[in-house]
């Protein structure tokens, strides 16, 4: 196609836009269309300049074929996917967006599905949010692939150039100290921007392992945002392409811990056995080739899944190898497991004490979590500190005291995290504050009432 600029530069629409970033005047693409018409249909459409231009400045076409044509030939034209829905247009296929949710075989059609799926995420702020659900099952190809090894890798690729996965590295640690500290709302855009340049730059050269599994790392990293955002069918089709992209560079490590985030986003949507079966499928594809600090990671998703499973001697099992494996840990391995400490599995086995329904050995450990983690992780702490006030009320005496001073260091924590898994955290301990109507509980619900109002906002 030429690179002709449109007749006219000012975008308008998320057609201009598209149109503006492929480069391609309206003339240019009305002749394309006419063409794909042709061949893909057998009709004469005899489209227009003029009306391309209509639909630069929002009109949409009323027949939904010309609209699919369209979006077809503005995927030719990108280089990857695009829908009518995208363009705002209902298509012959609308409703049906499937975009993600399977993993491919080669390499370039994993970047392609990703730079659509990116694109998408930028221009839709409400992406997949109406009708559109995760999906435990859509889990199960994708995982399959990666144990068995199907997903073809790459061979033969040049050495790392300057720049490259290195880049994307450094970009995306930071951008993982700014979620840890204040939250995921006012990056995300950032990060989802970023990750659509690299992508479509990376399908521009030849593959490459290093910067493939630093693309998988951002992609993980964007579908943690996703979830922490309450996407959570975007998030999934992050995971599937960040887990394809581990595999295409055979990063054992990384899809562990891809694999691991899969299981977590299963358990915080109510599917307790998939998420023991992601973390089992995360131990197999890679404790031996971790690190310790990532097998002290691997360990503490797997100990979250058993306790929710109600499984203690085996929760118990996972949480004695997570502190084994973080005892172990002399700071060598990935940069995306450097922050994991001593701290985060205090708190882990807190955590699990708490749902294997022990709160007194609970509270001990989160009580000592809190000298082990550092400031600038402030959802974990936030997190920690809501669940260390649950233990207390659900001791066999409740300590309302002290569940208030725990309360009010979440509440004092969270208010500079924007975080839907703290806000939803933080409902739950309201509504078990709700049981004890005292003049300090409800002191505390008037505090945090506008975090738990942003929770069902949300």
């Amino acid at each position: 196609m030429s690179n002709t600029p449109p007749e006219n530069p000012a975008p308008s629409s998320p057609f201009a836009r598209l149109l503006r970033e492929a480069g391609v005047s309206d003339t240019r693409f009305a002749c394309q269309v006419n063409a794909r018409a042709r061949q893909q249909r057998k009709i004469e459409l005899g489209l227009a300049r003029t009306t391309v231009g209509h639909w630069r400045r929002g009109m949409r076409p009323r027949d939904p074929m010309v609209a699919e044509l369209a979006a077809a030939e503005m995927s030719a034209a990108l280089g990857y996917p695009v829908l009518p829905a995208d363009l705002g247009w209902r298509g012959e296929s609308y409703g049906n967006d499937d975009l993600g949710l399977c993993g491919a075989n080669a390499p370039v059609e994993t970047l392609r599905t990703l730079a659509g799926l990116s694109g998408r995420d930028m221009r839709r702020r409400d992406l997949l949010q109406d009708g559109t659900a995760f999906i435990a099952s859509a889990f199960a190809e994708p995982v399959l692939s990666s144990l068995t090894g199907v997903v073809d890798r790459i061979v033969g690729a040049p050495p790392p150039v300057a720049g490259g996965g290195a880049l994307i590295r450094d970009v995306t640690e930071t951008f993982r100290k700014l979620d840890a500290k204040f939250g995921g709302s006012e990056i995300r855009p950032q990060a989802v921007s970023f990750l659509h340049d690299q992508t479509r730059a990376a399908r521009d050269n030849r593959p490459n392992p290093d910067l493939f599994s630093a693309l998988a790392e951002l992609t993980q990293f964007c579908g943690w945002l996703a979830q922490d955002s309450r996407r959570e069918a975007l998030a999934q089709r992050y995971y599937i392409q960040a887990l394809s992209l581990a595999e295409h560079a055979d990063d054992a490590m990384l899809a562990g811990r891809i694999l691991s985030g899969m299981s977590d986003q299963a358990a915080q949507l109510g599917h307790p056995r998939q998420s023991l079966a992601l973390v089992r499928a995360a131990l197999r594809r890679s404790l031996k080739q971790s690190t310790s600090a990532v097998q002290a990671m691997l360990y503490d998703k797997n100990a979250w899944a058993l306790a929710r499973n109600g499984d203690e001697s085996g929760c118990l099992r996972a949480l004695d190898a997570m502190d084994e494996a973080i005892a172990r840990d002399d700071g060598a391995g990935p940069s995306w497991a450097g922050h994991y400490n001593a701290g985060d599995a205090a708190e882990c086995r807190g955590h699990c004490l708490l749902l294997l329904k022990r709160p007194r050995e609970a509270a001990d450990m989160l009580v000592e979590a809190r000298t082990l983690q550092g400031a600038a992780r402030a959802r974990t702490r936030s997190y920690a500190e809501a669940d260390l006030a649950l233990a207390y009320l659900r001791g066999p005496v409740p300590e309302l005291e002290g569940a208030l001073e725990a309360g009010y260091r979440a509440v004092s924590v969270a208010g500079q995290v924007s975080s839907q898994r703290i806000a939803r955290k933080l409902g739950e301990l309201d509504e078990e504050l709700s049981r004890h109507p005292t003049v300090a509980s409800r002191q505390w619900r008037e505090q945090a009432r506008p975090l738990l109002q942003s929770a069902s906002a949300a």
